[in-house]
């Protein structure tokens, strides 16, 4: 990393930097493998020379850790969550949850813009289906400035995508194949004479999705003191089709404007078939009940987002002004049709239809003014307003198996509305003393949230202004060394499906409903940090704080003797802290090792809830992969991510164990590139949930397919060639 007060003003990409420095050479000369003769006049004659580098894995900035994903071979095959599974402090469970160093409220960021299908809702469908070879790097900003929205109280992960901007043409070509009949195709380019740039591209990705779930309860009736039982087993198969796209101009109108309009879109088509077999046992463990149900569920969901920019150069000032309005539009639809054959009680079959849509349409504006006449200093200030809308509704059908007659059920059927109006101003001013880096910002939000249970006709109206200050510090030690302090305050606000009372359930066991009386959870974020660099080594290590209040937690109910209903609820407080560690090496020619660790000790108070005042644990995870050039054109990798046993409020979560390998082999001088991997080498990947209550436990397993093999092969063209470094495979590791 280049310190913050240290940056020159020259190229930064690795070529222009190796070409830079050997400008500085003794002499002013070039150097090559063979001599330079001599021209008559004393100037040198050039042989012929090549510069070569590459990436580096990590930057480590005042704000951010960089991850430039090329110099991981994995995603050409994969997936955007198979990328992030093995970035550092980055975790993604069985069912593409998403976590930060153990926090699941995480925002998501594409390009550095919000997106309605990175809500928490829709994000891991988002996620797995989102073509892994889209993306350039990855931005793990934990203690966020001012700048960004103060969403997410574990931080910020920013998925930056390739844009093609080479002078002439470029373009590349992908065809990947799996087991399982997996396929995905991806094409794209651009055109750059000059004043202008046009770029484009077009993936499609047909995935297959086998699951399993075993989950065993049992409940004590608090009444009678007698303990039921019950099982149930599913077994799933779905095959998600998703086609992405993307389109866009940049145009530089004169010296100080330009203007960029881009447009994406995504459009994905679910279809899911399951078989549920469930039985219901009484105290002496002789079945009541022993049933079979089945699913189909045809689910559609798409995307489309626009985004219009201007900027503007105040000419020899530093000071630029840009302007960005972005407008989305998310949409989902699912269908589920289930039909029900009672064995115990012998019985007609049920027949149940649920359909649930959504409408989510959003719109920001963002203005930005940056002044960096100073020199060492940059002073940001800018206004960001959006509006979040989002409808839904569920209607529930049941079939009387007398008359064939449908009728509507109350009780699920509903339609729910919800507005979200947040007006920011924030502030930044970065600045540099001798070897203090400072970056200083505040941000003042205003909020107002309307929600509507339009069944119910209960309306709610929230209005609330909080400032939301941020602060880092980066001091370095010596040319290799860098110490690093940052604070910064973060919320979580409610989304439409954690206020929405009404049930909504997929199995008559399980039942999940919103909270509308779920407050915003405040957290309080501190770290310190040390790095290390000096050559291809790198050392990082971050102790980090957090305080929250009113955390968010999910708690579970018996309703029945069978069902169980799970909502959101407010903790009374958590904290947690940890020690995180992050390493780069090669030991030896040609091997590049990776590791991460992180340990941590999380501490909650759910005594509002009726538990125990204090629950704690300690627990930690893992992450390693190496890399070893076996020839100038082909390589192997090897990774593993380990995840220890987790506190719940109501019990833990067992350990996880992952381990991946690929193979890349480049011809024709790079320009053609054949990829393999294998996911989940031993067959291990699983997630097990334990819930442990005085009167009720509950043991889930969820597991996928066996190991998932793809091969792929990629093509580029065009003024810029493809570099292996920068040209990754992945692993399908997601559900």
């Amino acid at each position: 990393m280049v310190p913050l007060h240290r940056r020159p003003a020259i190229p930064t990409g690795a070529r222009q930097w190796a070409l830079f420095l050997l400008l500085l050479t003794p002499g002013g000369a070039l150097r090559s493998q063979s001599a330079a003769p001599q021209a008559q006049d004393g100037a040198v004659m050039m042989g012929p020379v090549e510069v070569t580098a590459q990436k580096e894995a990590q930057l480590n900035s005042i704000d951010r850790k960089v991850y430039n994903v090329g110099r991981d071979i994995q995603a050409s095959t994969g997936s955007a969550a198979d990328v992030l599974q093995n970035i550092p402090s980055v975790e993604i469970d069985i069912d593409g949850n998403v976590s930060l160093r153990g926090d699941p409220s995480v925002q998501i960021l594409v390009d550095g813009q919000t997106s309605a299908q990175m809500g928490t809702r829709t994000r891991a469908d988002a996620l797995a289906q989102m073509p892994a070879d889209r993306i350039e790097r990855i931005e793990v900003i934990t203690n966020p400035s001012a700048k960004y929205k103060p969403d997410g109280t574990g931080g910020i992960i920013n998925i930056v995508t390739k844009k093609g901007r080479a002078r002439g043409y470029s373009g590349s070509a992908r065809v990947t194949v799996g087991n399982r009949r997996r396929y995905g195709l991806n094409a794209g380019g651009n055109f750059n004479p000059g004043p202008f740039n046009v770029y484009g591209s077009y993936a499609l990705r047909q995935d297959d999705r086998p699951r399993s779930t075993v989950d065993q309860r049992s409940y004590v009736d608090p009444v009678t003191g007698l303990e039921a039982s019950t099982r149930s087993r599913t077994v799933e198969e779905s095959r998600p089709f998703t086609q992405y796209g993307q389109a866009g101009v940049d145009y530089k109108a004169g010296p100080d404007d330009k203007f960029r309009e881009s447009v994406d879109f995504s459009y994905r088509t679910f279809d899911r078939h399951s078989l549920e077999h469930d039985t219901i046992a009484d105290s002496l463990g002789v079945a009541t009940t022993d049933y079979q149900r089945s699913r189909y569920d045809p689910e559609n969901e798409g995307d489309v987002d626009s985004t219009t920019s201007y900027e503007h150069d105040f000419s020899g000032d530093d000071r630029v002004l840009t302007v960005d309005l972005e407008l989305e539009h998310h949409a989902e639809t699912e269908r589920n049709h289930y039909v029900s054959i009672y064995a115990t009680p012998a019985g007609p079959p049920l027949q149940e239809y649920i359909r649930v849509a959504a409408n989510e349409p959003s719109a920001e504006l963002k203005a930005e003014y940056v002044d960096k006449a100073g020199g060492s200093s940059r002073l940001e200030l800018g206004f960001d307003g959006t509006d979040d809308r989002s409808t839904q509704d569920h209607l529930d059908l049941v079939q009387d198996p007398r008359t064939g007659a449908w009728a509507s059920n109350p009780q699920v059927t509903n339609s729910f509305y919800m507005d979200q109006s947040v007006a920011a101003l924030y502030a930044t001013y970065r600045r540099s003393w001798g070897k203090l880096g400072v970056l200083a910002g505040a941000r003042l939000e205003s909020v107002e949230l309307r929600t509507d249970q339009i069944t119910a006709a209960v309306a709610q109206e929230q209005r609330y202004t909080s400032l939301y200050p941020s602060l880092h510090l980066a001091y370095d030690l010596t040319d290799t060394g860098q110490i690093q302090l940052n604070y910064s305050h973060r919320v979580r606000r409610p989304e439409s499906d954690d206020l929405n009372p009404y049930p909504r359930y997929q199995d008559p066991y399980n039942l999940s409903a919103g909270n509308p009386s779920l407050r915003p959870e405040e957290t309080h974020s501190l770290e310190a940090g040390y790095q290390y660099r000096s050559g291809d080594t790198t050392y990082l290590a971050t102790a980090y704080y957090r305080q929250s209040y009113d955390s968010f937690t999910q708690v579970s109910r018996y309703v029945s003797s069978t069902t169980l209903l799970t909502t959101q609820e407010n903790l009374g407080s958590s904290r947690s802290g940890g020690l995180e560690a992050a390493a780069t090496a090669s030991p030896i020619d040609k091997m590049t090792l990776n590791a991460s660790g992180n340990l941590f000790y999380s501490q909650i108070d759910a005594s509002n809830l009726g538990y125990s005042t204090r629950q704690s644990a300690v627990a930690w995870s893992g992450k390693a992969s190496v890399e070893y050039a076996l020839s100038k054109a082909s390589m192997f990798q090897l990774n593993a991510n380990y995840s220890a046993k987790r506190l719940t409020p109501q019990g833990y979560r067992e350990p996880s164990f992952v381990a991946n390998a690929g193979f890349k082999h480049e011809f024709r001088e790079r320009r053609l590139t054949v990829v393999a991997t294998v996911s989940d080498l031993f067959n291990s990947l699983k997630y097990e949930t334990r819930l442990n209550t005085p009167l009720l436990r509950d043991d889930v397993t969820r597991r996928r397919s066996a190991r998932i093999v793809y091969l792929g092969l990629v093509y580029s063209f065009g003024a810029s060639k493809a570099k292996p470094k920068d040209d990754p495979l992945q692993y399908d590791n997601q559900p």
